[in-house]
């Protein structure tokens, strides 16, 4: 059975260190990116470890093609994140010193203040002056170019590229990984399965297992059970072993650290910042269906929504695009709208993850935050924090679960809506 089916069985311990001894190790176009989001020490911490294992490190061309062709985006984005923060603690001193409607603070408590606030600018401006230079003279990028020199696989051929996308086609109909996550892209929809080749076809050339360090924690790379990661996907390891006769292993970028801590030394630092990083990212990583799982592995939580209908059904709906019609659509919430400017701004949101650090400085939502136990296991875990926070501040409302409520209120209102608008079937 096993020499058959060996991609549905586990890696043992031994066959996992004989990829790291042995085997090939790749690294995804997102894990390049993301060492231009870490601080300073945390990049070169990370580069060293990579550097490590350089006479087994080797990308995919597509990987480096799209490293090239976004890197400058990827730049432009952490100007325009300290840009937009600095413009934050500005309006931040602006309201506590300088409005009149502040509360009394001492002056020391306000020297103090004023001296933390220039500070943390200062700071944050040498940062993005940091940025800005990397777009004329990306040292970063010279030294990922070093790294990799002469560790790229050639590209596919034009031909081969259409084969692809038209076997890409055919296996996202059929939830085949990986990529499928990507069907409703416009650009770079078939790049994961596209470097899925290179590396099938890299393992098949060279006789050798892979690894390959990824931030895409998607369901389509990975087999995903009741919010618990399991192992890379087992149609993967399968297809692999069909077209190679070898086994690989995936790592999230602070995974491949704590492995690479076994032997080498590794700052916790590093580790946590990284881990952090992804976490950060939760929302365009994981579906619906995961954030749902997410919430009913905990178990405080879980018992409330199995009991509550409405909170049961929540994984079936986009909650994280919805919010604000769902708000308007509810008579009680709507007059919140309507009267507090933090509810007037609601549309300028665009995650759960905005809108929670927000109303968490609001009072007396900050107080029910604070004294609400009924979410109190979520603490660890940062998404899930997010999302308590959100639900949590509709505590104050009488209605029982009225975003809830309201939420379904309008899918359910567009679902009627779409289904009188479908055509008879012929």
């Amino acid at each position: 059975m096993k020499k058959l089916f060996r991609g549905y069985y586990k890696l043992t311990d031994k066959e996992i260190q004989n990829i790291w001894d042995n085997g090939i190790i790749s690294l995804d176009t997102n894990v390049l990116f993301n060492i231009y989001r870490y601080s300073e020490e945390t990049r070169k911490e990370l580069i060293r470890v990579i550097k490590i294992f350089t006479p087994q490190l080797w990308l995919t061309n597509h990987t480096a093609f799209e490293f090239h062709k976004n890197r400058i985006s990827v730049i432009a984005d952490q100007i325009v994140i300290y840009d937009e923060t600095i413009k934050t603690f500005s309006k931040l001193e602006n309201e506590i010193i300088k409005n009149l409607k502040t509360p009394h603070l001492s002056k020391t408590v306000l020297k103090k203040f004023e001296k933390t606030i220039k500070e943390t600018t200062k700071d944050l401006e040498k940062k993005k002056d940091f940025y800005k230079k990397l777009l004329n003279n990306d040292s970063i990028h010279k030294t990922i170019a070093t790294i990799f020199n002469n560790k790229v696989g050639d590209a596919f051929s034009d031909e081969e590229l259409s084969k692809i996308e038209k076997e890409g086609e055919e296996r996202y109909k059929k939830k085949i990984p990986p990529g499928f996550k990507d069907n409703d892209k416009t650009d770079n929809k078939y790049g994961d399965l596209i470097i899925w080749k290179e590396l099938l076809r890299k393992a098949k050339s060279e006789n050798k297992p892979f690894i390959l360090i990824i931030d895409d924690l998607k369901e389509d790379w990975w087999l995903r059970i009741q919010g618990q990661t399991i192992s890379p996907r087992q149609e993967l390891a399968q297809e692999l072993f069909k077209e190679s006769g070898q086994v690989f292993h995936l790592y999230t970028p602070d995974r491949f650290l704590e492995f690479a801590a076994k032997t080498e030394e590794v700052k916790q630092e590093t580790i946590d910042e990284v881990r952090e990083i992804r976490i950060d990212d939760y929302p365009p990583f994981y579906t619906n269906s995961d954030l749902s799982n997410q919430i009913y592995s905990t178990s405080s939580l879980a018992e409330i929504m199995k009991s509550n209908e409405l909170l049961n059904n929540i994984s079936k709906f986009n909650i994280l695009g919805d919010l604000s019609k769902s708000i308007k659509a509810s008579t009680s919430l709507s007059e919140l709208a309507k009267n507090t400017e933090f509810m007037k701004n609601f549309d300028a949101f665009n995650s759960i993850s905005d809108i929670s650090k927000t109303w968490a400085k609001a009072n007396p939502l900050s107080e029910i935050i604070k004294s609400n136990q009924m979410f109190s296991n979520l603490g660890n875990i940062q998404a899930m924090s997010d999302l308590q926070n959100t639900i949590k501040s509709f505590s104050s409302l009488k209605t029982e679960y009225p975003l809830v409520e309201a939420y379904l209120k309008v899918k359910n209102k567009e679902k009627n809506k779409d289904a009188d608008n479908e055509e008879e079937p012929q």
